[in-house]
């Protein structure tokens, strides 16, 4: 069984930012049909530059979740929408970790940067007029629903 560390029994979310906002409608469908939709979530951690005091890191996660939907036409989507956040997790706890421990676990956080990107995105929908578009309210590790996918790429933020 492979252990899965919990990061947020070690850090606090101390930042939050909207880093971008992009709908795109290509199509309206005016029939009121059901419309299929996939939703993709993905995170990208990075350490941030600590100064000289610091004795535990802080770390960037960015988010992104995107939404698609097909019109049944093969060359282009009905609707793509894509939500961006930017977030800074101080560690509280524990020994000081290092980028490649931090990120074999930052899918933990999705649970809570969640919520955040899909509130962001639940307003871009209604605002492209999507409001049958239905999101999860949480994250089940099970659902084929929602993928959580890392974009791993560690790198330093200025």
């Amino acid at each position: 069984m492979d252990f899965q560390m919990n990061l947020l029994d070690h850090f606090i979310l101390q930042h939050f930012q909207i880093s971008h906002l992009h709908g795109e409608l290509l199509r309206v469908s005016r029939e009121g049909s059901m419309q299929e939709a996939k939703v993709e979530m993905n995170l990208k951690p990075r350490l941030m530059e600590m100064d000289s005091g610091d004795k535990l890191p802080s770390y960037q996660v960015s988010g992104r979740l995107i939404c698609t939907g097909n019109s049944g036409d093969e060359s282009s989507p009905a609707f793509e929408a894509k939500v961006g956040i930017e977030t800074v997790y101080q560690q509280i706890s524990g020994d000081p970790m290092d980028i490649s421990e931090f990120t074999d676990h930052h899918a933990s956080l999705a649970r809570q940067i969640y919520p955040l990107l899909a509130q962001e995105l639940r307003g871009l929908l209604m605002r492209m007029g999507l409001s049958g578009i239905q999101l999860p309210f949480d994250l089940n590790p099970r659902s084929r629903k929602v993928s959580v996918t890392p974009d791993r790429d560690p790198a330093w933020v200025h």
